[in-house]
């Protein structure tokens, strides 16, 4: 498979994803840690400006591969270059935050396109349209160089802890230093994108659980990056308000007995029990309020619609995506919604301040709601 300059750099890989143990052991020194490749040929080395290969005593017995032949673009289709050309007219500071969202949907040609055009190479097209690659090719490379290699190397680091409790510390070490930001969940995206492509390319069975990272003591790349993606949301979980957290951990849950599960966990308070002990006395355990109550939820999901919309209004998202969001979030609620009636009764004032919220969030009464528009603040 071949790639850009500019995700080759970004893409960390495990040379032998065997070394990667889930045994949650200390290492003798006779073990060997798992050596990173990050894909950079010796003429793309000074991209980063630093050493990219990773040590090993095994180095000098290591086959000497030939150089891969460098990578030609594709010439970019009209629309490609209308919307290159449209961005090209955004503000530079908001130019940055816009493509740093979109990058890891990026087309691996448009990167490289734009990264020939950041350095005076272009494809046959029109002045103006050259104009527009360099922009965005500047722009583009700016953040590759300065603002994701942070983000890069955290992932290294976490791919080189060897340990699952190594690795879960180190994240949390991450988290208290403001490292998990939105260049390192970039950055991660792009490898899971990429490990996701090769398992596919390799025929193997995609099958994601969520606390788990596949089976055996020798996970491979993508089981390893979902575990490291999913701890790291977790980790992040802990800074937000708890409706927000449930939110996002029931959106990156895609088996739907499960959410049900942690819906009647978090939001349902826990009726009081009478347990024997083993002396034939009756011990009364009494019941708890809700982990996070179901007002909180509603906030969350208010707040989520109108940032969904109001990324899409300003061109950070397409229609198709914005929608495909608003409509898992309104399965979460209708979710949200059976639980509530289970645990708080189906003629609560609970259960009906919840439907009366969100009424207007999915089934806006008009064109100009904030849940369409998105926020004008």
């Amino acid at each position: 498979m071949k790639f850009s300059l500019l995700a080759i750099s970004l893409l960390v890989t495990l040379d032998q994803a065997s070394s990667f143990s889930i045994a949650p052991v200390i290492r003798t020194s006779s073990s060997t840690s798992p050596s990173l490749n990050n894909r950079i040929t010796p003429s793309q080395s000074t991209f980063l400006n630093q050493s990219t290969e990773a040590e090993s005593t095994d180095a000098v017995d290591a086959p000497i591969l030939p150089e891969p032949e460098p990578v030609v673009p594709k010439a970019l289709s009209p629309e490609e270059l209308t919307v290159i050309s449209t961005i090209a007219q955004i503000e530079p500071a908001s130019m940055q935050s816009f493509l740093m969202s979109k990058l890891p949907q990026m087309p691996h040609n448009t990167i490289l396109t734009l990264r020939n055009a950041s350095e005076g190479e272009f494809p046959d097209v029109t002045d103006v349209q050259k104009k527009d690659l360099e922009t965005v090719g500047k722009a583009l490379v700016d953040i590759m160089d300065t603002q994701l290699e942070a983000g890069r190397d955290l992932l290294q680091t976490l791919l080189q802890c060897g340990e699952i409790r190594k690795l879960d510390g180190a994240i949390g070490k991450s988290l208290k230093e403001n490292k998990l930001d939105m260049a390192f969940f970039t950055v991660l995206s792009m490898n899971l994108k990429d490990a996701t492509i090769g398992a596919q390319e390799s025929g193997e069975v995609i099958e994601v659980v969520e606390g788990q990272m596949g089976s055996g003591e020798n996970p491979g790349r993508l089981q390893i990056l979902q575990h490291i993606y999913t701890r790291c949301q977790e980790e992040v979980e802990k800074t937000v308000s708890p409706g927000v957290g449930l939110l996002n951990k029931l959106l990156r849950t895609d088996q739907a007995p499960i959410r049900a599960n942690q819906l009647r966990h978090y939001l349902c308070p826990q009726e009081a029990k009478t347990i024997t002990s083993p002396d034939g006395q009756n011990i009364d355990l009494g019941g708890s309020k809700a982990l996070v109550p179901p007002s909180e939820l509603i906030d969350a999901l208010q707040n989520a619609v109108k940032q969904i919309r109001t990324v899409e209004k300003s061109g950070g998202a397409d229609r198709a995506a914005a929608v495909g969001l608003v409509e898992s979030c309104r399965q979460v609620a209708i979710e949200a919604r059976l639980a509530i009636g289970e645990g708080y009764g189906v003629d609560s004032e609970v259960l009906k301040d919840f439907e009366l919220a969100l009424q207007p969030v999915f089934r806006p009464d008009s064109t100009e709601s904030e849940y369409i528009q998105g926020a004008t603040n």
